[in-house]
C-alpha cells in the first residue's frame, strides 16, 4: 500500500502476489527514509500495471501529490529502473513525459524439481517469460546435491540463450516434490526422489548459484500461478489438485496460500482410499491416495486389468503412461475407459471430503494427468451428483508450467526491496 503524508480518499492499488508470510507484516513507516521507500515501492508497483504512464498518471492513481511522485520518480529512474520514453499524445494541453519501467533491468528464475525431471523458467521483472529449460533426471541426479548443480547449469544455459548474464538474475524459487518448510527453505521429506530427508535446499541452491532464494512445496507454487494468471484469477477460495508421479493440493483461504502449522497442508496424496485398510502416516514412504492414482498407481491397474484380459503381453499397451491410457478410453478402448473411472472415483471421494472440509469455490485439477480434459468432466460429473459441496471444478490453464508461474511469481514479489536499494 502506498503510504501518504495526507489522506486523500483515493483508492490503492490492491499488493500484487505476495510471499504470504504471515510474520513478515509491514510495519507503519516511523522515519522519512522509510516513507520514501514505501512510496517509491508502491509507485513502482503502479507503474509495472500501468506501463508505460506519465507522472499525472501516478499522480491521479497513487493520490500522492505531484511533488512526491516526482522525487521517487527520479529516485527510480537514478537507479535505473525507469525509462524516459519521452513526449506521449497530447489531450489539448502539454504533452505528457511517458515512463516505462525497465524489465530488462534484471531477471528471476523458477525451478520445479518433479520426480523424474527438473524443469526451469527465466523471466523478466514483468513476470514475461524470456526462456525456459528442462532435463530428465538419471538416477544419480535425483540427490540433492546433483539437483543443485543441475540447477545452476540451467540457469547458465538459459542466460546463455537469453542474451544475459547470471549476474543480472536476482532471485530463484524453486518447488520440491515434498513437505518443505517454507520459512527455512528445508525439505523436510521428498519420498519420490533420493536421499531427500531434511534437505536445507535453500542454503544449498544459493551456495551452487549464488543467488537469493526461495523454497516452497511445488504444489503450492503451482496454486499461487494459478491464482497469478491462471485458472483461478480472482478466486480467493480454491484449491489446486496436482495428479502427475505424485499427488497435492495447493489451498488458498481469503486470498492466501494455507501451508499449515506443520508444512503438511495439502498433502492429501496420504489421505486413505475407501476399501483399504489405512497405516500409520510415514513421511518418506509416499501415501495411499498417491499409491492408488498417482501415475505409477493408475498404470499399475491398467496392468492388472490387462492381466486380466490376457493382453498384457502386448508392449504397445504395456507401456502406456496415464494420460495416454486416458486418450485411448476416449478412443473408446473398454479397459482404458475402466482404469479412467477407477481415478475418476478415487478422486470424487477426495475431493468431496476436502469440500466439506473447507467449502471452497474452486477446484483446479492440474499436473500431467490431472490436467487431462476427461479426467477433469467425469469427475465433475461425479462432483454433480451431491446435493453440496459440489464446487466449479476446471482444468488447469498453465497445464505443467503452473509451478514455474507461481515461483516466478514470488521470486518478482522477494526482489521489491531489494530493487529499491
Amino acid at each position: 500500500m502506498i503510504v501518504s503524508s495526507k489522506p486523500t480518499g483515493k483508492m490503492r492499488l490492491k499488493d500484487p502476489p505476495s510471499l504470504q508470510n504471515p510474520t513478515a507484516q509491514e510495519t507503519s513507516p516511523s522515519r522519512p527514509s522509510h516513507l520514501r521507500q514505501v512510496n517509491a515501492r508502491g509507485l513502482l508497483r503502479l507503474l509495472r500495471e500501468h506501463n508505460p504512464c506519465s507522472k499525472a498518471d501516478l499522480v491521479r492513481l497513487s493520490g500522492l501529490s505531484a511533488p512526491t511522485v516526482s522525487s521517487a520518480v527520479s529516485h527510480l529512474e537514478a537507479l535505473g529502473l525507469i525509462d524516459n520514453l519521452g513526449e506521449g499524445e497530447s489531450s489539448g494541453g502539454r504533452p505528457p513525459g511517458l515512463l516505462r519501467f525497465r524489465a530488462s533491468y534484471g531477471y528471476v528464475a523458477a525451478a520445479d524439481i518433479g520426480g523424474t525431471r527438473l524443469r526451469m523458467m527465466l523471466a523478466d521483472l514483468n513476470g514475461k517469460v524470456v526462456t525456459q529449460w528442462s532435463t530428465q533426471f538419471s538416477e544419480k541426479q535425483k540427490t540433492p546435491k546433483a539437483v543443485c548443480a543441475l540447477m545452476r547449469e540451467g540457469l547458465r544455459r538459459m542466460c546463455q540463450e537469453g542474451g544475459t548474464s547470471m549476474k543480472k538474475v536476482l532471485h530463484i524459487t524453486a518447488g520440491a516434490p515434498g513437505i518443505t518448510n517454507f520459512s527455512s527453505g528445508v525439505v523436510l521429506s521428498a519420498p519420490n526422489l533420493k536421499d531427500w530427508d531434511q534437505v536445507p535446499l535453500l542454503a544449498m541452491i544459493e551456495k551452487e548459484t549464488g543467488i537469493p532464494a526461495l523454497v516452497d512445496n511445488d504444489t503450492n507454487l503451482a496454486a499461487v500461478g494459478e491464482h497469478w494468471h491462471g485458472s483461478s484469477i480472482g478466486v480467493d477460495n480454491f484449491i489446486f489438485v496436482a495428479m502427475g508421479t505424485g499427488v497435492g493440493a495447493g489451498i488458498f483461504l481469503h486470498g492466501r496460500l494455507h501451508r499449515g502449522a506443520g508444512w503438511s497442508a495439502g498433502e492429501i496424496g496420504y489421505t486413505g482410499v475407501s476399501g483399504k485398510k489405512r497405516d500409520s502416516l510415514q513421511m518418506r514412504s509416499t501415501g495411499q491416495l498417491e499409491r492408488a492414482i498417482g501415475g505409477a498407481g493408475i498404470e499399475a491397474e491398467w496392468m492388472r486389468l490387462l492381466q486380466q484380459a490376457g493382453t498384457a503381453g502386448d508392449p504397445a499397451l504395456a507401456k502406456l503412461k496415464a494420460p495416454q491410457i486416458f486418450d485411448l478410453a476416449v478412443d473408446g478402448d473398454r479397459t482404458a475407459s475402466e482404469v479412467l473411472h477407477y481415478t475418476a472415483r478415487i478422486l470424487a471421494c477426495c475431493l468431496t471430503d476436502l469440500t466439506l472440509l473447507l467449502d471452497p469455490k474452486l477446484i483446479v485439477l492440474g499436473g500431467g494427468i490431472g490436467s487431462h480434459p476427461e479426467l477433469c468432466r467425469l469427475t465433475e460429473k461425479l462432483l454433480q451428483k451431491n446435493e453440496f459441496a459440489r464446487p466449479t471444478l476446471r482444468s488447469s490453464s498453465l497445464g505443467t508450467h503452473a509451478q514455474l508461474h507461481g515461483a516466478i511469481s514470488l521470486s518478482l514479489a522477494a526482489i521489491e526491496t531489494q530493487l529499491l536499494g
